[in-house]
């Protein structure tokens, strides 16, 4: 008996659950005909026209407009776009939802990322006697309780089932399953550049190795790809031959964090140091109250701001020789990071980091401050704003006019809930 892998992702799925919420469309769509889709797209504020481009519906897509695109561009090459505002609330909750649907077919499961799972399942056994059956079941289930349409990869590990679910939004079911024997005839015929999981090392392997596919990939030693990219080298090998060994971790979203950031998109452009430092201290906030949660210190602290008209900026961190999760610790190297590489650009966006992360229930003991009193009353906020909300106890400074803590407090991933 082998086990069998699947990767079922959402298809659009932010413009999916607004189209599939609005009664006016119900009548109109189809399961397996996404032309009967609307010309919608999901973006910051169709009243002015302004934001980027967060989901558009197939429909849209085919008419020009592209993820990440500017609504006024979206716009000029699709007129009659519907635009809405993003509901990240209404997503996050239809996402937990569909990820308790395929779990209750497949219980073992591991949730990727909002609009994405791994499953896994024995194979030949009682209960899926048929891989494509179950894959379509799973896919007709999730159309029938959400009217959203999913694709689905199969194949006999984890990272041959992201490779065939690529394969699937082009296919006309939504289903590929790819087995071992198909790794010579539809793997490594594939451009390099689709290998997932490389991104830029893509690059190197097209330029600097000549590798025009993943079959050409697989033709190079495995000690040259080791010598150009480190440990990365074996596993590019091994994804080459349609090898990987990671596990279904269906405590995947529970594991310590490598690290913890937060970034936030100001409402206009900053030129003062005070304003900026201000920004900074708020995301330092959440970060070190996530860290809290978690049970995390970090000892890699890293600031990055993004220049007036979002071109250029930097990113820059400093290696501490202490562990902390406390902002007090931590935000005047922030504020040396800030003074030594910020010439006085205006600012748009700022983000805070902290990585390096282990896990840590240990105190640092300092000769001028009582840590533990400082530790307590970290916990008793996190308490308080954990009960009552991030806004129900919070620094002056964020009562400023530079401060961004009441408006981000009710937006969730950047947008207005």
């Amino acid at each position: 008996m082998k086990w069998i892998y699947g990767l079922v992702d959402m298809q659009s799925f932010y413009a999916s659950c607004e189209a599939a919420s609005r009664s006016e469309f119900a009548l109109t769509r189809r399961e397996n005909d996404d032309s009967t889709d609307p010309l919608l797209v999901v973006s910051g504020d169709p009243e002015r026209r302004s934001g980027i481009i967060l989901a558009a519906t197939p429909t849209a897509k085919r008419a020009g407009v592209e993820n990440a695109m500017r609504l006024g561009e979206a716009l000029q090459r699709c007129p009659r776009a519907i635009v809405v505002k993003p509901r990240m609330r209404f997503y996050l909750e239809t996402s937990v939802r569909i990820q308790k649907v395929i779990q209750s077919m497949f219980p073992l499961h591991e949730q990727f990322s909002v609009d994405e799972a791994f499953f896994a399942f024995p194979y030949p056994s009682l209960l899926f006697p048929d891989p494509l059956a179950a894959a379509r079941e799973l896919k007709k289930a999730i159309w029938d309780l959400f009217r959203i349409r999913c694709r689905i990869g199969l194949s006999y590990n984890k990272w041959m089932a992201k490779m065939a679910n690529k394969q699937a939004k082009k296919h006309p079911d939504g289903i590929v399953w790819w087995t071992e024997e198909d790794v010579p005839t539809q793997l490594h015929p594939l451009s390099v550049f689709e290998m997932w999981g490389l991104k830029r090392r893509a690059e190197a392997l097209y330029y600097e190795f000549g590798a025009k596919t993943i079959g050409d990939v697989a033709q190079i030693p495995e000690i040259d790809l080791l010598k150009r990219f480190g440990v990365w080298g074996t596993v590019i090998h091994r994804w080459s031959h349609g090898q990987d060994y990671s596990p279904i971790n269906p405590g995947a979203y529970d594991a310590p964090h490598k690290g913890l950031s937060h970034r936030t998109t100001l409402p206009r452009d900053f030129y003062q140091r005070e304003d900026i430092a201000v920004v900074i201290l708020e995301l330092l906030d959440e970060v070190c109250q996530r860290a809290r949660h978690f049970g995390q210190k970090g000892r890699r602290i890293g600031l990055g701001l993004t220049y007036a008209g979002f071109k250029g900026g930097f990113y820059k961190a400093k290696t501490l020789d202490f562990y902390s999760d406390e902002a007090d610790d931590l935000y005047p190297y922030l504020l040396h990071l800030l003074d030594r590489w910020w010439k006085g650009e205006g600012v748009r966006a700022v983000h805070v980091s902290l990585d390096q992360l282990q896990l840590s229930n240990a105190v640092q003991l300092s000769l001028f401050h009582d840590v533990v009193k400082r530790n307590r009353l970290s916990q008793t906020v996190d308490t308080i704003r954990m009960k009552y909300g991030e806004t129900s106890i919070m620094r002056a400074v964020s009562l400023k006019e530079a401060g961004q803590l009441l408006d981000r407090s009710r937006k969730i991933g950047g947008h207005y809930i």
